[in-house]
């Protein structure tokens, strides 16, 4: 597995933070539901970018995909949203206003991993 040295980024480390502590707050105790597995992934993530160091290629490029994902879903989850609660404006705007930084989010990361992965590539 070719491995690939990252430096500390406490930016990008505090965003895939709080994407842990956003799956915490979902996860079922001790089950091995998606919320947990997201909760430890982005955990590591956070640690991994807090420390920077050796790090696997297929873990960067794993989470690339992820937050490119993110970015393509958000524009479809905020047209959801809007059909769903369109009597609840002040919910409505609060869960797109979520979405819409996490895909703000997203975007930053896949560029910076984007970046990492270039030469790589």
């Amino acid at each position: 597995m070719q491995q690939v040295t990252i430096a500390p980024n406490p930016q990008i480390a505090t965003i895939f933070q709080k994407w842990a502590e956003d799956w915490a707050n979902e996860a079922q105790g001790d089950k091995k539901d998606t919320a947990n597995k997201f909760h430890t992934v982005y955990n590591i993530a956070a640690n991994m970018f807090q420390k920077g160091g050796e790090v696997d290629l297929q873990i960067l490029h794993a989470l690339f995909e992820d937050c490119k994902q993110k970015l393509e879903n958000a524009n479809a989850m905020n047209a959801k949203v809007k059909a769903a609660l369109s009597e609840d404006d002040p919910r409505a705007k609060a869960i797109i206003g979520k979405i819409t930084l996490t895909a703000n989010d997203a975007s930053h990361v896949v560029r910076y991993l984007g970046q990492l992965l270039k030469p790589s590539a």
